[in-house]
């Protein structure tokens, strides 16, 4: 016996031994093809994501690039039109006759019979131009002869043609074709110009020679809006930008930003060819990353642009890996677990302390299942479950307190009887878009639980069964109510504050009485006239209520004096713009209100101050605010003279015309015979 007990020991432990590294083994090799499969299918999930992404920004810049190509094939046409009309070539053959010498067009008597021809046909041939430019939609025209001067224009008060123009007129002249410029601002926003050859009457094949260029104005605010406003075919975060290069610097055409034109960061990189290959780069005007691909647009130097952010791209993909990763870590915690448990079977003949061992497994489970439960039910945030039909399924407590209900109540209960009809609408819209696509959204919601009002951020992914079928629509409606409520609180507070600067500066001077409220009336009410945007509105308002706060510090005696002012006090009261930047200078307004308040008081022809700017150097807040001003000041009784009336006050700013902007004074014309002009001069003369 104790023979055998020494031999059956050591072959027991040999035994055990070999197990063990029999199971490290099998447990080395379950991690290795885990990690293996891991990262095949990570990869596999990320290329199938870059493809998705090219295919989907592919299909949108070609579609873009269709649109754009189009509309400028439609203005081409439209050119065409014109140009080809036999009276418009006869007339510039004869004026190509002329050379460089076209006085003669605009001599009241000509010398020369055919001279006199042409002098008496220019008024015809300027009204048709006009009425084409009037008819097709474009802001102005002009046809150039081949020695670059204008002999027909849509407007008397026509500019020079700038460098850019003229090489494009030879452009045209030299390798005849429709031709784009760049996009620039102008006083009515974005515009650009096309130019279109102009042949002979007799013009045979494709050696022919133009004579003449016909080159139309566009504004083109509102259509590059319409182009590339958000598709319901791209993804969420995906946005298209049309960009263009203007000599060695690209330019985002952003039509609803101030400026609507803004400059790309380097960091974007280089733009050239006709593909901007699908590629991780920088965001446009930003450093962080996208998914770009752009598409060139024929005879013209722009490109449509799609990018999605890099990390809104690849947060499903981010999801999948977190998945793939914890899959995979629970896959080698269950074999571990499997080889354990055979080991622990395999070295142990104890039954009770195997079965002790699983109902400890088994409580530790339910611990954590009561553990996530208590987690679930205790969150703050309302989660549900609707099904397919959109009925409720499941809600955890929070949301069925909040609707007043208890959870078994609201199962099988839809959005119209929890939020209404109203609300269900607009729920039932997300729901579709969830449906259809397959895809998680988020979407901000004003909403009514026991008639108190919530705003609250959703979250909404579509429910998978076991089949991949979506079977349901799980919802996270997060309350943001506090926050929106505290940025509302703080815009108010911020108008109040402004309000009572304003009456604070009008003490100052009894005759300020009133002004600021008119010149605020008057001027957000000429903006809204002239379609200027939402921002340069918002500017104007905040920028009339504090246009006089520089005044507290000039002397009451200059300001209140009755008699002229001598240059030195005029000098004086002039500080005023400068005290007003030096007092608002380190507040955020977020918009350009500081600007406005000092650049009011410049003029169109630079005679203003406190930096005497001149032109597009004043912004367009600042120009209309500058002209409201005076005219309110005009209609307003002052120290050294009484209140004049509106017509005289109109014939004032008509003998100072080349201080304001001549169209920002047209449509203050325009305004005063509108209902509103009548009302607002009633209440001037009552006053």
């Amino acid at each position: 016996m104790p023979k055998t007990n020494d031999y059956e020991l050591p072959v027991t432990q040999d035994k055990r031994s070999r197990l063990k590294w029999f199971g490290i083994a099998v447990l080395s090799a379950i991690v290795a093809i885990a990690a293996t499969l891991c990262f095949f299918h990570i990869q596999n999930e990320e290329a199938e994501l870059t493809i998705r992404l090219e295919k989907q920004q592919k299909l949108l810049a070609t579609s873009r690039q269709e649109s754009i190509k189009n509309w400028l094939q439609t203005m081409a046409e439209q050119g065409d039109r014109l140009i080809n009309a036999d009276l418009f070539r006869l007339f510039a053959s004869e004026v190509n006759l002329l050379g460089d010498n076209i006085g003669s067009l605009y001599a009241e008597e000509a010398t020369q019979a055919d001279d006199s021809t042409l002098a008496q046909q220019l008024p015809m041939m300027r009204n048709l131009l006009d009425e084409f430019s009037s008819y097709a939609g474009f802001s102005g025209g002009r046809i150039i002869n081949r020695f670059g001067q204008t002999y027909i224009a849509t407007n008397a008060n026509t500019s020079a043609l700038t460098q850019q123009q003229l090489d494009l007129i030879h452009r045209v002249l030299r390798k005849p074709d429709v031709y784009f410029s760049p996009v620039y601002t102008s006083n009515n926003g974005l515009t650009f110009d096309m130019f279109l050859p102009i042949y002979p009457p007799e013009f045979e094949g494709d050696n022919a020679k133009p004579i003449s260029v016909l080159m139309l104005s566009k504004l083109i605010s509102g259509k590059i809006t319409e182009i590339i406003s958000a598709s319901p075919l791209a993804e969420q975060g995906n946005t298209t930008h049309l960009i263009q290069k203007k000599e060695t610097m690209l330019q985002d055409i952003l039509p609803w930003q101030p400026d609507g034109l803004v400059a790309i960061n380097a960091s974007f990189g280089a733009v050239s060819g006709e593909v901007l290959p699908f590629a991780i780069r920088s965001n446009l005007g930003k450093s962080e990353k996208a998914y770009s691909y752009g598409l060139k647009i024929p005879n013209i130097d722009w490109w449509v642009v799609e990018e999605i952010d890099y990390d809104l791209a690849r947060a499903e993909l981010n999801s999948t890996i977190q998945t793939t990763i914890i899959i995979a870590v629970l896959t080698i915690g269950a074999f571990t677990l499997i080889m354990v448990l055979l080991w622990w079977l395999l070295v142990s003949q104890d039954n009770k302390k195997v079965a002790d061992n699983f109902r400890q497994l088994a409580m530790t489970i339910k611990e954590q299942k009561m553990f996530l439960d208590s987690i679930n039910n205790t969150i703050p945030d309302y989660i549900a479950l609707k099904d397919q039909d959109g009925a409720y399924q499941y809600v955890n407590p929070s949301f069925a307190s909040a609707v007043g209900r208890s959870v078994e109540e609201m199962k099988g209960l839809d959005d119209t009887a929890v939020f209404g009809y109203a609300t269900a609408n607009r729920l039932a819209s997300s729901d579709e878009l969830v449906n259809m696509s397959e895809q998680p959204i988020n979407i901000t919601e004003t909403i009514f639980l026991q008639s108190k009002r919530y705003v609250m951020q959703i979250s909404k992914a579509p429910f998978f069964e076991a089949d991949g079928t979506v079977s349901g629509i799980v919802s996270v409606f997060r309350d943001i109510t506090a926050a929106v409520e505290a940025e509302e609180q703080r815009k108010l507070t911020e108008q109040q504050t402004i309000a009572a600067l304003a009456t604070t500066i009008e003490h100052i001077d009894p005759y300020l009485g009133g002004h600021t409220r008119m010149l605020e009336a008057l001027s957000i009410e000429l903006a809204r006239s002239m379609n200027m945007t939402e921002a340069e509105i918002s500017t104007i308002e905040a920028a009339a209520n504090l246009s006089q706060i520089g005044k507290l510090f000039v002397p009451r005696d200059i300001l209140l004096k009755p008699g002229a002012l001598t240059p030195e006090e005029k000098q004086e009261i002039e500080k005023h713009a400068t005290h007003a930047q030096k007092v608002l200078g380190n507040i955020d307004f977020g918009l350009p209100v500081v600007e406005t308040v000092v650049q009011m008081n410049e003029k169109m022809d630079g005679s203003g101050y406190p930096d005497q700017l001149a032109g597009d150097d004043i912004i367009p807040p600042a120009k209309l605010l500058g002209l409201t001003n005076t005219f309110c000041a005009l209609i307003r009784p002052r120290a050294y003279r009484p209140a004049l009336s509106v017509d005289k006050s109109l014939d004032i700013l008509r003998d100072m015309e080349k201080f304001y902007d001549p169209e920002m004074f047209a449509a203050l014309e325009r305004l005063l015979t509108t209902r509103f002009g009548e009302k607002f001069m009633e209440e001037v003369t009552a006053a």
